[in-house]
């Protein structure tokens, strides 16, 4: 979603709303990611003060993901709470830089979906054929005699 700062100056705060939004585009460059849904964000904008807000945001998307080893398509689910702070002071290293007199917050939504993708993923489970061997307790030789010590 996009606000001017006046926009957001005349919001009754704090303000809630609820979005679709199509991030194909932007989650096109990763392959891994072979598709997405329309992402469904839930979010509240509260004022911070001197042209700084803090939005919660409920970000809902499934994933349609390649799996790392057998290479086939599996749904991933990404239904996660999170929350930015969007500042104009440019100082400030742990905001979204809010962009001349625009607030967006689509780069927030995709680099939280991102931190929450896994990095590989896949389905495939690993099964051994042999049985894990006992392990013989080996003793040094040098040691030997002190066993009957024992």
């Amino acid at each position: 979603m996009r606000f001017t700062l006046a926009q957001l100056r005349k919001l009754q705060m704090p303000y809630s709303y609820e979005e679709t939004i199509d991030l194909s585009k932007e989650l096109d460059g990763f392959e891994d990611i072979v598709s997405s849904s329309p992402c469904v964000v839930k979010s509240t904008i509260k004022d911070r003060g001197d042209e700084t807000y803090k939005i919660s945001f409920n970000i809902n998307i499934n994933l349609v993901l390649e799996d790392s080893v057998t290479l086939k398509h599996f749904d991933y689910l990404i239904d996660v709470d999170a929350e930015e702070i969007f500042s104009s002071d440019e100082s400030n290293e742990d905001a979204f830089i809010i962009d001349g007199i625009t607030l967006d917050t689509k780069e927030a939504i995709v680099a939280n979906i991102l931190i929450n993708k896994p990095m590989t993923a896949t389905t495939a489970e690993f099964e051994s054929d042999e049985e894990p061997e006992a392990e013989e307790e080996k003793i040094n030789p040098a040691f030997a005699s002190l066993k009957d010590l024992l």
